[in-house]
């Protein structure tokens, strides 16, 4: 195929996925970032549980349910969130208070 006659075609499948992103509305694109970092966060939270059964790290368990929860409130205050989500919250904070009590007292 010809060099030239090619760029009308890989312009036009540019346009294909560059349109679509265009009509995403900012409440979308807010929604997006907030279930890729929580889906990042869930993996996380998954080796850090793994790992506080296997050898008793709470701390990083708790630290990693700690950023999920502030996640969490960062994309609360941007966003009329939904009875849902605010109950998810909810759970989230609970879970990070039942880690918090588990660790270990500096004396």
């Amino acid at each position: 195929m010809n060099a030239s006659r090619s760029w009308p075609a890989l312009a036009l499948m540019l346009m294909a996925f560059i349109w679509p992103a265009a009509g995403f509305s900012t409440e979308d694109s807010e929604r997006s970032t907030y279930n890729n970092k929580m889906a990042l966060i869930g993996v996380l939270r998954e080796s850090a549980r793994e790992r506080a059964v296997a050898s008793g790290d709470l701390q990083t368990l708790c630290l990693i349910l700690g950023i999920g929860v502030d996640v969490t409130d960062q994309y609360l205050q941007a966003i009329d969130a939904d009875p849902a989500l605010q109950e998810r919250h909810q759970v989230m904070k609970a879970d990070l208070d039942t880690c918090l009590v588990g660790l270990p007292t500096a004396d």
